[in-house]
This record gives structure tokens, C-alpha cells and sequence, in this order.
């Protein structure tokens, strides 16, 4: 029986070219073997590294020009920011000669976005993002995630979207316009906006609220001037009964202090429309006197024609990268 191949430990342990590997004896033979996946061509990865979006992107730098960069959404994915599609990963270089490689988009600018040896810094990543198409909704979430996560403060962030010009530039000022701190999840950027951009009054995130007696409780987003409090309810909260009860307690000593609340749902999402009247009618109970919400073509198509539950299918996830090892040989990288 034919020894295996012993790997030098500089393979084992992140990807690597055909070339590296043949420096220390590691033939292409023994590469198309069980031991190794084929990320993109000419790059493998030994079968034991876990594959994340960030072993992806290292495995993109070796087939790009030397000054590469990863940007936009692929930049956000690797900060735990899941954003848009994964494919095609994302990079920029001022390299005159542009690789062409399927699964990946590599575009020629001037200058370079501030990095980090590799990674650019994270506000010109959703920056990149915006001009590349991310639709609203995803961009802002996206925003108030990096903030959420310390990647950027909330102003410093602004003030690079509204600096940014060109493509996608008008996108990138609203989006700061939209970003919010103390937003803890997608889901909340999601109920947020559908109410926004309907036209009612914009809650307060993540507030701590109380009654006659003292604090409650802090809700998901609220408006205290309406007594009106937003809770999304996620289905991990229902899986883990004592924060299933702890939430309920809450809600009901809310409701005791005359607090008016609506419950989303994903259920409940796949009617967005309904979502937007039951909080519009707890409004006018509390006293709001506004306009009713107006549903305009964009409305429809960020929340009805993408709904909720086909936006979360179409965003990458951390566990997914795991299963794509053959996945750029299927996707074809818009280049530009």
C-alpha cells in the first residue's frame, strides 16, 4: 500500500494554489482526491478547514492581482454581516489586466477603498454594496448590523455613504438617511422600514419603557407619544419555552400599563400590508392623526413582490458556505 502523502502543516490549514502545493510535493493527483476541495480554479483547500465566506474570499485573493481587494457585499459577509447574495464574491484592484474567473467579480477602479492588507474597511464595503445594486432594505439593514457589531459608529458610516459618488450614490444617501443605532437584528430593520416607507410615523428602537409603577420592559421598537409598542416574535423565542414566557410576562404587564401592542410574525409577514394596517389602527387608537399609509410601487416591491420570507432565501447564511465547495464553478461573475 502506497503511503499518503504527508502535508506540509502550511496546507493545512488555509487555501492554497496548485502551484504551492507542487513546492512541496504535493502532486495534482493527490489534490483531486478526498483529502481537498477545489475552491475556484487552481485554489484548493484541505477537506478539514471549515468553509466560511472568509476561507472563499482568501481563496480569491490567490487567483487576483496581488493588490485585490474585497469589497462590497463579500466585505460584509466576512465581518458576520449576511447581506444580498453570496455570488458572486466581490473584489476591486487598479491592476490594468482584470482576472475573468467563475464566481467572482473583480472590478478595475482608480483608487483603491480604504483597507485593512486585504479587507476593505467596513463602511466603503456597503458603500461598494450599494452601488452594486444591494436593494434598500438589505443596504440598511446591513448598516444598522455594522454599527451594531462595532464595526463603524453610526456617523462615521453616514458620513461615508453621503461622500460617495457615481453609481449607486443616490441609494447610498438614503440609506444613511435610514440607518439607526440600537437595532439589534435584520428583523427589526425589516418591521421598521415596512411601517417608514409606508408613510406612518418612525418608532423608536430598542427603547426602555415603563408605566405608572416603573420600568417593564424594552421592546423591539415603540412609539411611546401613541403607547404603541412593535414586538417581533422569531421563531427561536417560541423553540426556547423560559424566553417564550419571559416575553409573554412582559407583554402582558405592557398591556396592564393601557400599552398597545402588535405582534409581527413571519407568518404574519407574508401579509405585509396587514402588518402596516394593524399598527396604523393601534396608532389612531393612541391618538394619531395622521395620514393612513400609502403603499407606492416601491413599497410593493421591496415587501410584497420580495417578501420576507424570499429575501432570507436569496441572503447568504453563515452555516451555507459549508455546502457551496463546487459553487463557483455554477455561477458565472458579472465582471465590469
Amino acid at each position: 500500500m502506497v503511503a499518503p502523502t504527508v502535508l506540509p502543516e502550511s496546507l493545512l490549514g488555509r487555501p492554497f494554489t496548485i502551484a504551492a502545493a507542487g513546492q512541496h510535493g504535493v502532486s495534482r493527483r493527490v489534490l483531486a482526491g478526498k483529502r481537498f476541495h477545489r475552491l475556484v480554479t487552481g485554489v484548493y483547500v484541505h477537506a478539514d478547514v471549515e468553509l466560511t465566506v472568509r476561507v472563499w474570499a482568501q481563496a480569491a485573493l490567490l487567483v487576483t492581482a496581488p493588490d485585490a481587494v474585497v469589497t462590497g457585499v463579500t466585505g460584509l459577509q466576512v465581518r458576520g454581516v449576511y447581506a444580498g447574495s453570496p455570488w458572486p464574491l466581490r473584489l476591486v484592484s487598479i491592476h490594468p489586466y482584470v482576472v475573468r474567473r467563475p464566481g467572482l467579480a473583480v472590478t478595475r477602479v482608480r483608487v483603491l477603498p480604504p483597507h485593512d492588507v486585504w479587507l476593505a474597511d467596513p463602511a466603503h464595503c456597503l458603500l461598494a454594496a450599494c452601488r452594486a445594486g444591494l436593494d434598500l432594505v438589505d443596504a440598511v439593514a446591513a448598516g444598522d448590523a455594522l454599527v451594531h457589531r462595532g464595526h463603524c459608529d453610526l456617523a462615521s458610516l453616514t458620513d461615508c455613504l453621503r461622500a460617495g459618488r457615481g453609481a449607486g450614490s443616490t441609494q447610498a444617501r438614503r440609506v444613511s438617511h435610514l440607518m439607526r443605532a440600537r437595532v439589534e437584528s435584520p428583523r427589526e430593520t425589516y418591521a421598521r422600514l415596512l411601517l417608514v416607507l409606508a408613510g406612518l410615523p418612525e418608532p423608536t428602537c430598542n427603547p426602555n419603557l415603563g408605566g405608572d409603577a416603573g420600568f417593564i420592559g424594552r421592546a423591539d421598537l415603540a412609539y411611546p407619544e401613541y403607547a404603541v409598542i412593535v414586538e417581533y416574535d422569531g421563531r427561536q423565542h417560541a423553540e426556547q419555552s423560559a424566553q417564550w414566557e419571559r416575553d409573554l410576562d412582559r407583554l402582558d404587564d405592557f398591556e396592564a400599563a393601557s400599552w398597545r401592542f402588535v405582534r409581527v410574525t413571519r407568518q404574519r409577514l407574508r401579509r405585509p400590508r396587514a402588518v402596516v394596517f394593524r399598527v396604523y389602527s393601534k396608532l389612531i387608537a393612541g391618538g394619531y392623526s395622521g395620514p393612513p399609509p400609502v403603499f407606492d410601487p416601491e413599497w410593493v416591491a421591496l415587501f410584497e413582490r420580495r417578501s420576507a420570507a424570499l429575501r432570507t432565501s436569496q441572503t447568504a447564511d453563515p452555516r451555507s458556505w459549508a455546502l457551496c465547495a463546487d459553487a463557483p464553478r455554477g455561477h458565472l461573475a458579472v465582471v465590469r
